[in-house]
């Protein structure tokens, strides 16, 4: 079992041609808007800088993360490790992730599949189903008829994931592991969330359709994207990062935003209340540790340092002196 099960796929964003359409040939590397092939860089790679959020002397050090990256990148941030042994905490917003028991695992086994008799053509338009046909053989996916929407989002993103040559990381668990071999005290944020039996009802509905439309939506340049938006964490670009994150993101921030997002919470109004939620309460820990500690440093979303209602954008709202990296 993996060290956490992602609840869900990365939604995000933005439809571009679709790979049969520009004739592209999944055995060759995929290309950009630009004609040239999308390469993905290898070995150790700085990731992007730090934000630097200030108040008084009492400094509050952040990393931005997204997945994937690419498989054959080990991120080895200098900056990160200094600023990591000058601090006196590691804050990890770890909200939306799940390790899953046992007994969890073999409940979301026992619905991820439709009722006998239907199939996912069933369930979604007959537009998007020719669509994720084609998305199917260019990524090489298991079968996915009969699967629930949801489900079957999970095993479209882990199939392109591995034929595109990346890898699910998590800036999260490598700074942990930094962490603790620098003998910081690491504190693990998450939001609350509901009762797993009631997440497990919402992730059956077929409104999560649209989830797999964005996963569509995001593959059809033949991964492209996705492999642009790796690179840029990987050498710490910043301005592509802002681009491609809404859209590429196999993350919370990504492709899991918006209506994807009410769908996996049962509702708009209830996204809506997660998200407040969660952002309150991580601002209230970036106050606790910006009035505690000479240093901190902190691991989150990328997004919630560009969104207008995200994390940054609150500290901002709290008066706080924040600089980005260059």
């Amino acid at each position: 079992m993996t060290r956490a099960f992602a609840l869900g796929l990365a939604l995000v964003f933005a439809g571009m041609a679709r790979a049969n359409e520009a004739g592209s040939d999944p055995m060759n590397p995929e290309i950009d808007e630009s004609g040239l092939a999308v390469v993905l860089v290898m070995g150790e790679q700085p990731g992007p800088g730090l934000w630097k959020v200030s108040s008084g002397r009492n400094v509050l050090w952040i990393l931005g993360e997204v997945s994937p990256i690419p498989r054959r990148v080990k991120w080895n941030s200098r900056q990160f490790d200094k600023r990591l042994r000058e601090s006196q905490e590691l804050l990890l917003d770890f909200s939306g992730y799940w390790r899953a028991s046992y007994n969890e695992m073999a409940a979301y086994r026992r619905v991820e599949k439709l009722p006998r008799g239907t199939s996912l053509k069933d369930i979604i338009s007959p537009e998007l189903h020719a669509r994720l046909a084609t998305t199917t053989r260019v990524f090489r996916v298991p079968w996915l008829e009969d699967l629930r929407p949801f489900a079957a989002t999970n095993r479209l993103v882990m199939s392109a994931i591995e034929t595109m040559d990346l890898t699910k990381f998590s800036a999260r668990f490598a700074a942990e592991d930094l962490g603790r071999k620098r003998d910081v005290r690491v504190t693990r944020f998450a939001a609350v969330e509901p009762p797993f039996e009631e997440r497990l009802k919402f992730w059956q509905d077929d409104s999560n359709a649209v989830c797999l439309k964005r996963v569509v939506d995001a593959l059809e340049d033949g991964g492209a994207g996705v492999k642009r938006l790796a690179n840029a964490w990987s050498v710490g670009d910043i301005e592509a990062l802002r681009q491609l994150v809404p859209a590429f993101s196999f993350s919370r921030d990504g492709l899991r935003a918006d209506a994807c997002a009410a769908a996996m919470r049962g509702g708009e109004q209830q996204a809506r209340d997660y998200k407040d939620a969660r952002t309150q309460a991580w601002l209230a820990e970036a106050d606790r540790v910006l009035r505690d500690n000479r240093s901190t440093l902190a691991v989150v979303l990328m997004t919630e340092l560009f969104a207008a209602d995200g994390y940054l954008a609150g500290l901002r709202a709290r008066g706080y002196a924040v600089v980005e990296p260059q």
